[in-house]
């Protein structure tokens, strides 16, 4: 064979390997959607541990649109994250009427809280390994499958309605105001009683002040004005922890999707929901060794109403190095976990 047409094959070969080991897709974990349990169904017979006790009703209720997780369970519209509940700037919501400075009182009330061995993020809450891996699946099938990327582990301890989330003490209905609150903040918190951990508080705020790049917990108030537009928000989650996102709508007859990307490659599409049957929501395991830099894609998908304000409330929930994934990886399986 002609020596220069071997390296010419060579050459060509190489370049073909470099194309396709830069063009492959980083896997972050596997992941749920929205739109993955709408593929199901409801059809559950692939998924392990199989549910069959959800405590009175068949679990296949509760996969259903008007259940719990479609727009009249508690991520919709009218649930305790939307706009009937106790964050916002209307009249009704409490949050409103937060002093907006009590940095004492906030201090004081802080310490009297997360200072105790007994808080509900220590070890004696919903967040411990007992708690979660014993007492939660002990109740019935159903409990078992909010844990993360469970059936309804988007509802679970480790989703926004859980101790992290803006409901919890970290939120602004805890000892801090976090309204409008800008930047990066975390409170210490007695996790045993000899031991201490940081946790971030979920900031809430107007998309008009989201003017940096987010951490892994906080909740945006935002508005679609037209159509096509599109608003994007940049956020950092530290590997090795499960990152919960949910996009509520304030009004139920608006569909949003949402699209989660890696910021520092704005064409690598990790995962996306658009489901019009189920609260969109991404619940993604994030591992070890690679880059937890993202941006999150809200757009409006259909719109049935012409009064309102098209509305949302974007939140993301990190769950923080509590669990071990290693451990998590083979906890729950099925079609609706979208795998590397």
């Amino acid at each position: 064979m002609d020596y220069n047409y071997l390296l010419l094959l060579l050459l060509l070969s190489s370049i073909s390997f470099i194309q396709i080991s830069s063009t492959k897709k980083i896997c972050y974990g596997p992941y749920v959607t929205a739109s993955s349990l709408e593929d199901l169904h409801q059809d559950i017979h692939l998924v392990e541990p199989l549910p069959i006790d959800c405590g009175g009703l068949s679990c296949e209720f509760y996969l259903s649109p008007s259940s719990a997780l479609g727009s009249h369970g508690p991520l919709s519209a009218y649930g305790p994250l939307g706009i009937t509940g106790p964050i916002g700037h209307y009249l009704w919501n409490p949050t409103t009427w937060r002093f907006r400075s009590n940095e004492i009182i906030d201090w004081t009330t802080s310490d009297m809280l997360f200072g105790r061995s007994n808080n509900p993020l220590s070890l004696t809450g919903p967040l411990s390994s007992e708690s979660y891996h014993l007492k939660l699946p002990s109740i019935n099938d159903f409990g078992k499958h909010l844990q993360a990327l469970g059936l309804w582990g988007v509802l679970g301890p480790l989703g926004p309605l859980g101790a992290l989330g803006p409901l919890g003490p970290l939120g602004p209905t805890g000892p801090h105001n976090t309204m409008n609150l800008a930047g990066h903040h975390s409170v210490s918190v007695k996790w045993t009683t000899n031991e201490t951990h940081d946790f971030d508080l979920v900031e809430v705020l107007d998309e008009s002040h989201v003017d940096e790049e987010l951490d892994c917990s906080f909740m945006i108030l935002g508005v679609i004005s037209q159509i096509d537009e599109t608003d994007r928000y940049y956020f950092n989650c530290k590997p090795n922890q499960f990152v919960t996102i949910v996009l509520v709508p304030e009004h139920s007859l608006d569909y949003f999707n949402i699209s989660l990307f890696s910021s520092t490659d704005s064409s690598e599409k990790i995962a996306s929901s658009d489901s019009m049957n189920y609260i969109n929501f991404i619940q993604l395991e994030l591992m070890n060794n690679n880059n937890g830099s993202f941006r999150i894609d809200v757009s409006l998908h259909e719109m049935h109403q012409y009064i309102l304000a098209h509305s949302y409330r974007l939140i993301v929930t990190g769950s923080h190095d509590l669990l071990d994934l290693k451990e998590e990886e083979n906890n729950i399986k099925g079609p609706h976990i979208i795998e590397c």
